[in-house]
């Protein structure tokens, strides 16, 4: 069935309005690049200056040419942009391709890359671009690029989507032991974004793995959109997302106006959805590989052969670094292997299996075919240092070829060192669907995200969350959004928040422990109101400062109504009348729980360390709300304070079923909330071998966004 995108990334024929005959210039390599690959359908080129250009007709518009043409490539200076685009809109064509920036130093209001949008999306026509690199479309044989590069292209499963334009051309131009069916420079996304590409690629047969490299997205609805259908057709996504520390998100906000999204709120959509994030462009070409072979991996952990024992421990450190752990073999597994091991040499996994080089090729295919088919062995791994030229290497290339024609598991051959030359051994392997992987920590970090994608996919699918009754998500949606803004008085700075006792009042109705307590505006009617409360009990201020430490507006442990009278006239005497009185919560672990509402892709929950911890460990995670007890368990398991909650030291160990529950429930309320609140805050948490309880709460309503 046809894909409203074929008309730009699968043309059935191409106008490129620049190209020209003037050596090394952008338009020469526009012209020869549509076709390097092979591409068979009819190339116009368009420029007043030529008649004719490489031994064809060259034409002066496109009014000009003899069809309309289905994709134009739009080659020229920005100042001529609008133009061309007019006569392509006129003329039906329905796709388009910019190279310019769109940006006029003397540009009217709306700017000129506005104006292409609205009329590009007004007139139905699908745009990669403005300031992109074009794309590659090897199962076409088509290449709209804006400057030259190498032949040789591979088609293979990968779709690679990059919003940087570098990103973009490393590994399509560098490495061809990569095959793609899709690569793609999308530039400023006027009209075609990420989402859109993905879902491209998610109906092409031969798409098997989507890499994207992303500072931000532009449409949130359509990416979850096309990472739920990549889910549905069990294709992994792999993200270098980009934007994570303050300082690169503030540089994303002023590359080609991208806003860089919170990256907690990534965080917790990539949770979701199963998406692998990588941490650089080294991670990312081995992950695609691995990822981009026809075999999946199997029950079970690693298995990998080496033909160094010194390169072998350092594989089981790196492993120990990254939590990838080795099978442990069969007793039938062993006897095989040691059938074909030199003497002194112990039939185990990691397996140092070097010795002379008597009948190599088939020793090691058979140690190594023997090992990976253990039923513990999820995959194998042959690491070493092949290289191009090098009798060994060409050896063990033989070597793990035989063994993979006796296997059904993933195999690949691994170079410890990512220096070394071995493209023409990589390209032999590639052709046999064995990827050979660059670097020890690659290979392993490729490893742990394909086991990962497997494990994620053999997961139960979650079963519908409960939502809290909606008449009480109505009625503190109604309080949250009626909070008074900016514009009814309130002072420069100030935000819009519910009181501790509100915001605790709320917790309480949707079930989210809190300790008891009572609010008092006098001392006349402190003991009436302290009546039903047990000692020690906690005071804090209940006027307005935002860090009521800061000022003195907290006293703990007040062991009786004397204590409680003199520390209420104190405070008050000096910060204001309006206080709240608790009950004090045993001492426990202290966890944060937090949430913010993003405008893209909604509420999400925010679990941590608490208390001073909270900014000392950096320790976190995030999850899309609502989820429910299950996926609240693990992603307490997944904190580093685990190991706290667990019980540490004779200290007992925190309930976790209840604790679970707890953060369960918080989410269920955040995603009750909408969109009518822009923060929560609960820190700390306190948990114990007897619950959990909130101890205060900080809630920021819908009403301070910025307008």
């Amino acid at each position: 069935m046809p894909h409203a995108l074929d008309p730009l990334l699968r043309p059935r024929s191409v106008a490129i309005v620049g190209a020209s005959d003037k050596p090394n210039s952008n338009g020469q390599a526009m012209f020869e690049m549509s076709r390097i690959d092979g591409y068979d359908g009819p190339v116009y080129p368009v420029n007043p200056r030529l008649k004719t250009l490489a031994g064809q007709a060259c034409y002066a518009g496109l009014v000009d040419l003899p069809e309309v043409p289905e994709h134009v490539v739009i080659g020229v200076a920005s100042r001529f942009v609008e133009a061309v685009l007019d006569q392509a809109i006129d003329l039906g064509v329905k796709s388009a391709t910019i190279f310019a920036a769109c940006y006029l130093d003397d540009d009217t209001h709306p700017p000129l890359a506005r104006r292409v949008a609205s009329k590009a999306r007004a007139a139905g026509m699908t745009l990669c671009g403005a300031n992109c690199m074009g794309f590659y479309t090897p199962s076409a044989g088509l290449r709209v690029a804006s400057a030259a590069s190498p032949a040789g292209i591979r088609q293979g499963g990968i779709a690679w989507i990059a919003q940087s334009g570098s990103a973009f051309a490393a590994p399509s131009h560098s490495d061809r032991r990569l095959g793609f069916s899709l690569c793609v420079s999308t530039g400023m996304e006027l009209v075609t974004t990420v989402s859109d590409y993905m879902d491209w690629a998610l109906h092409q047969p031969e798409t098997r793995v989507i890499g994207l490299f992303i500072e931000s997205i532009r449409d949130p609805a359509g990416f979850l959109k096309a990472l739920e259908a990549a889910r549905q057709k069990a294709i992994p996504v792999v993200v270098l997302k980009v934007g994570r520390t303050l300082k690169s998100a503030q540089m994303a906000v002023s590359h080609t106006g991208a806003i860089a999204g919170n990256d907690a709120v990534y965080q917790a959509v990539f949770r979701a959805y199963g998406v692998h994030r990588v941490a650089d462009m080294d991670e990312m070409a081995a992950t695609l590989a691995l990822f981009d072979t026809p075999r999946r991996v199997a029950p079970g952990l690693l298995g990998t052969v080496h033909d160094s024992g010194g390169e072998r421990e350092l594989v089981v450190d790196l492993a120990e670094d990254i939590g990838l752990g080795f099978a442990e073999l069969e007793p039938a597994t062993c006897a095989k292997v040691a059938k074909h091991l030199e003497s002194g040499l112990v039939p185990e996994n990691p397996l140092d299996a070097y010795g002379t080089h008597n009948d190599l090729v088939n020793r090691f295919a058979a140690m190594t075919a023997s090992l990976v088919n253990d039923p513990n062995v999820a995959m194998g791994l042959f690491m070493a240092n092949p290289r191009d030229g090098y009798a060994y290497a060409q050896s063990y290339t033989d070597a793990v070829l035989k063994a993979a024609e006796m296997t059904k598991k993933p195999l690949a051959l691994v170079s410890n060192y990512s220096m070394s030359d071995e493209r023409n051994l990589a390209l032999l392997l590639k052709e046999a669907g064995v990827p050979l992987l660059r670097g020890t920590r690659n290979a392993l970090l490729a490893v742990r995200h394909v086991m990962a994608d497997r494990d994620y996919r053999d997961q139960p699918a979650p079963a519908p969350v409960a939502m809290p009754p909606a008449d009480l998500c109505a009625k503190w949606r109604a309080r949250l959004g009626n909070m008074p803004n900016k514009k009814s008085g309130q002072k420069s700075g100030d935000t819009a928040h519910l009181s501790e006792a509100e915001g605790l009042e709320m917790l309480d109705d949707f079930d989210v422990s809190v300790p008891r307590r009572a609010s008092v505006t006098t001392a006349d009617n402190l003991e009436g109101a302290l009546s039903g409360l047990r000692f020690p009990l906690a005071l804090k201020t209940a006027e307005d400062h935002a860090h009521k430490s800061d000022v003195g507006g907290v006293k703990l442990n007040i062991a009786d109504m004397a204590e409680a009278h003199a520390a209420y006239g104190e405070m008050a005497g000096r910060l204001g009348p309006r206080a709240l009185f608790m009950e004090m919560v045993p001492p426990g672990v202290e966890l944060a729980l937090g949430a913010v509402c993003d405008d893209g892709f909604g509420p999400v929950v925010v679990v941590s360390a608490g208390g001073v911890l909270v900014e000392f460990l950096g320790d976190s995670i995030a999850a899309l709300a609502p989820f429910d007890q299950a996926t609240a368990l693990r992603l307490l398991r997944a904190l580093q304070i685990a190991k706290l909650l667990a019980g540490y030291r004779g200290q007992p160990a925190v309930d976790m079923a209840v604790l679970a529950q707890q953060v369960a429930r918080f989410s269920q309320m955040v995603a009750g909330l909408g969109t009518d609140f822009t923060e929560i805050d609960v820190n700390p948490l306190i948990c114990s071998a007897t619950g959990a309880v909130a101890a205060d709460c900080l809630i920021v309503g819908s009403a301070d966004h910025p307008e």
